[in-house]
């Protein structure tokens, strides 16, 4: 069955705030990543259609046939043309859209649809092109219809859920005032000498801030951090009070405070909960962070992701038990789809669970192109990593020097450096994923081609 493919990434409805244009145009150029999901027959609903020798090398690299050298996936983009346009509901249920989306596939009762996030709006797409929906499927859309999903995707929520569950999670609290603001913060800093708050939307740290008597960051998990006055007590009072006053202007709501640990490792679980309501495990993955080499950055590099996570299989085993029950209350509720939990190692060997996100993840891209290529049991044998945010000497230039350099990708190996995006208009940088037999031989493929790549672009200049 052919799929219609929504790449909603980062919309206000994920993020819970209204974007600005650069933001737009970022959330709308990760997104392009996406596209691997795609299979042939498919139609793919993006801001923008990637170039065809993106497609092409794309479907090269997937063993497709090609006619005329083309991919065979379809594309449906929103009207505007925009760059910036984030597939919301709005845009997405444009008349113009549905009708290039009627167009596009014909017979409905043949397709079905994958949507990042799950929507009112996704929802009502699927009515209004009359795709058919029976038994879970039929669950999960009303699901999504009455908002549902969002549910799984707020940090209060997900406190909430954990607590009711039994999942391992930082001392804390559920605030809503000013006031609890600061009794709580009094009452977590001894616990670490750290506290985290979040903002109840924002992915990948968006939204989580640290405060602390004695450090200054960066820290891992938050974009930013603040030292708390520790000998005058109304100063501290006054600084509080003006970030309950920020938080609160940019989304009103509760806030998430908890104690804030140092961890050995940082790692999700990616889950899929299937029409008959039953969770299936699909792929685990460390979180790769480094510092900036801006040194007046107040959050750290994210490098990218490393499938399958670097953890003891006792500890891996501990966490999926723990998911298990999550899975099964979403289950009930009538969540299905993607769904991705994140969890930390502590310093001092405790496992934390920090939040959930019923979305496709950061690694859900990886686990396919690593699973179509070489298989879905990958993980026995093989490490799947990705960098991202390097810059590129051109999309051509740089497919080319994977080749010349032997680094490219190989189905007769069975291992090399796949170019996931690559923007040569806005942010000139790129994407790639590193398939390889060993941690250490994907750090070295990916050392390798950044020396090329610094030797090909000082060459340039």
């Amino acid at each position: 069955m052919p799929t219609i493919i929504i790449m909603n990434n980062a919309t206000e409805q994920m993020l819970g705030q209204r974007l600005d244009q650069q933001q737009a145009l970022f959330a709308a150029q990760a997104a392009t990543r996406n596209v691997w999901l795609a299979r042939p027959g498919d139609v793919v609903v993006a801001t923008k259609r990637p170039g065809d020798d993106f497609l092409s090398y794309m479907a090269r690299i997937l063993g497709w046939q090609t006619q005329d050298g083309k991919a065979p996936v379809r594309f449906v983009t929103p009207e505007t043309g925009a760059a910036s346009v984030v597939l919301n509901d709005e845009v997405l249920l444009d008349q113009r859209t549905i009708q290039a989306l009627r167009r596009a596939i014909g017979a409905p009762e043949e397709w079905s649809m994958l949507a990042c996030y799950q929507t009112a709006g996704t929802a009502r797409l699927q009515e209004e092109l009359r795709l058919g929906a029976s038994g879970g499927q039929a669950i999960a859309r009303r699901h999504a219809a009455h908002f549902g999903t969002d549910l799984l995707n707020r940090k209060s929520h997900f406190r909430q859920f954990a607590v009711g569950t039994g999942l391992p999670i930082p001392e804390g609290a559920i605030v809503t005032g000013e006031s609890d603001l600061k009794r709580v913060i009094d009452a977590l800093l001894p616990l670490t000498g750290n506290v985290m708050v979040k903002l109840d939307n924002g992915a990948g740290g968006t939204g989580n801030i640290v405060l602390s008597e004695l450090e200054t960051g960066p820290f891992p998990g938050a974009f930013r951090s603040i030292r708390l006055p520790v000998t005058n007590r109304d100063d501290r009072t006054e600084m509080l009070s003006a970030l309950w006053q920020t938080l609160q202007g940019r989304n009103s709501g509760p806030l998430v405070v908890e104690a804030y640990h140092r961890a050995d490792a940082m790692f999700y679980l990616e889950f899929l909960i299937r029409p008959d309501g039953q969770a299936e495990f699909l792929n685990s993955g460390s979180i790769r962070l480094r510092r900036s080499a801006d040194p007046a950055a107040t959050s750290l590099f994210w490098v990218g992701l490393q499938l399958p996570a670097v953890l003891p299989p006792a500890r891996l085993a501990e966490a999926t038990l723990h998911c298990g029950r999550l899975l099964q209350l979403a289950a009930m509720m009538g969540y299905r789809g993607h769904i991705n939990i994140d969890a930390i190692i502590t310093s001092d060997n405790q496992l934390l669970f920090n939040e959930a996100n019923a979305r496709w993840g950061g690694g859900t891209v990886l686990h396919e192109v690593a699973s179509r290529l070489l298989g879905s049991g990958f993980t026995a044998s093989h490490v799947a990593a990705s960098f991202r945010d390097v810059p590129s000497p051109g999309f051509g230039r740089l497919v080319a020097l994977l080749e010349r350099s032997g680094l490219a990708f190989s189905a007769g190996n069975r291992c090399g450096i796949v170019v996931l995006a690559c923007d040569d208009v806005n942010t000139h940088t790129f994407e790639a994923l590193v398939i390889a037999k060993g941690s250490n031989e994907a750090r070295a493929m990916e050392q390798r081609l950044l020396e090329m790549l610094r030797h090909e672009l000082d060459v340039a200049a």
